[in-house]
């Protein structure tokens, strides 16, 4: 059942084609536009831009970072920060998808294409299989433009996305070889089946922000066919085993589409390497953060160069019935540790705020360990936050899983 995707972005497409449009000399280097056609679908030509960003310094020309996303306005600082900092080719397809189609835009237009398929059976209305496609496509330009105008090698990307376009760069790591490694952006909804019971546990119902699902019934109907054949196909959950190159997840503490530990549901079954930066007080805009920005910069930065990613494990003890004692341990230097907590009354903490306190470097671990009591009337969530370096100097942080106290048993 998981080939339906594959099959779709295998597809010949006569419409593939891409054009160079200008380029603008920066002080930092050179921005490229391109306009691609990556397909038609559905009887619509799928149309978008193409940003690509080529620094003075083209330290490492084998990888490229590609960055997933709608609207390229805002995109340009980040690409220059990624190329700037790696030495590398950053770049940045737009239009994923193209929208409006049928009237609607975003989650409204996903789930209208879930809703079709499972009226029709037919295996082309998924959105999510045209929006791989085009990041497919996307660097099959890129490599072309590069190779032609810049006399580049690309062979590998690293591929980011936020929320649906996250989504899609989940997708596109489990079909395409070219993914060096992967940096999805506030799409914390793998292994779906389960996060929606879990959601329906914690909130009494599911999260306002998936309307547009809920409004056609589409998580009720997840265990019949055509909807179990869908969810496998869309769920990066399915293709867990693929997913063997670097990964970086950037979430936010108060997302509101999903509960604060929904990474409980499927982070171990993840293979390694695995890496994660949750930015506290922050929702579903989390991946535009400045510290999120730069840590994945710097994440950029570790896999174009080939550097030795971090260790960074963690443990949770329970020495009483009342506390809870988590350990940091990590190989590398870091220079801050800190732990976030924010508490609720309803274990609902979507508008939470989290504050932190320094915790003391242990110079053995290089990590840090403390204890995190349990209240009696309300909840707790907790997570663990530490400062590293780039071997060049650039800084990023990672983080732990969050955890909350009293903690709920698991949902199978």
């Amino acid at each position: 059942m998981v080939g339906a995707l594959e099959d779709y972005v295998n597809a010949p497409d006569a419409v593939y084609l891409w054009r160079y449009e200008s380029e603008t000399r920066e002080t930092w280097g050179t921005l490229n536009r391109l306009e691609l056609i990556s397909q038609k679908w559905r009887g619509e030509q799928w149309s978008h831009g193409l940003l690509i960003a080529q620094p003075r310094e083209l330290r490492n020309p084998g990888t490229a970072f590609f960055l997933i996303t709608h609207d390229g306005s805002a995109c340009i600082d980040l690409l220059r920060a990624a190329a700037e900092q790696a030495g590398a080719i950053a770049a940045a397809i737009t239009g994923v998808p193209n929208q409006p189609l049928y009237g609607r835009s975003e989650d409204a237009l996903v789930a209208f294409t879930f809703d079709r398929y499972a009226a029709t059976n037919d295996r082309t209305w998924p959105l999510l299989f045209p929006m791989v496609k085009s990041a497919v496509r996307g660097m099959d330009a890129i490599q072309e433009f590069a190779g032609r105008t810049l006399s580049v090698g690309i062979e590998k990307f690293l591929v980011a996305g936020a929320s649906k376009r996250g989504w899609t760069a989940w997708l596109t790591a489990a079909v395409d070889r070219r993914v060096k490694a992967i940096a999805p952006m506030v799409f914390d909804m793998l292994n779906m089946k389960t996060q929606l019971r879990w959601t329906e546990k914690i909130y009494g119902q599911q999260s306002e922000y998936i309307h547009d699902y809920t409004d056609l019934g589409l998580h009720l109907a997840l265990e019949d066919s055509p909807l179990h054949r869908l969810r496998v196909w869309v769920d990066p959950y399915a293709y867990r085993e693929r997913y063997r190159m670097p990964k970086l997840l950037l979430l936010g503490t108060n997302d509101p589409y999903w509960t604060v530990d929904s990474l409980r549901h499927y982070w171990h079954d993840l293979p390694d390497p695995k890496f994660l930066f949750r930015a506290p007080n922050a929702g579903h805009g989390a991946g535009s953060t400045p510290e999120a920005k730069q840590t994945l910069a710097s994440f950029f930065e570790l896999v174009a160069r080939d550097h030795p990613l971090p260790r960074l494990v963690w443990t949770h003890t329970q020495p009483t019935n009342d506390t809870e004692m988590i350990q940091v341990e990590t190989d590398a230097k870091p220079t801050a540790i800190r732990l976030w907590t924010a508490e609720s009354s309803d274990r609902d903490f979507r508008n939470d705020v989290w504050s932190s306190r320094g915790l003391d470097l242990d110079p053995v671990s290089n990590g840090a360990a403390t204890l995190v009591f349990t209240p009696c009337d309300k909840y707790r969530a907790y997570m663990v936050e530490i400062d590293l370096h780039t071997p060049s100097g650039n800084p990023y942080q990672l983080s732990t899983e969050v955890r909350v106290l009293p903690d709920f048993a698991y949902i199978e």
